[in-house]
């Protein structure tokens, strides 16, 4: 794993943070909590794909 992906994710995080605040302050509640989830989402969807991977990489050692 390199550190790419932990930047990736924090930066995810930093944009959905600054978007989420900017969102509640206008008062749009319901958007804001929709950015928050599509962030988590996004989120998730990179470390599912990083699991994959690592699953792949055993596979692989193992001859499964």
């Amino acid at each position: 794993m390199t550190v790419d992906v932990i930047w990736q994710i924090a930066g995810i995080g930093i944009l959905v943070a600054v978007i989420y605040s900017v969102l509640k302050q206008a008062g749009r509640d319901d958007m804001a909590w929709l950015v928050a989830l599509g962030g988590v989402t996004v989120a998730l969807w990179v470390v599912i794909r990083l699991i994959n991977q690592l699953f792949l990489t055993v596979r692989t050692m193992f001859q499964l």
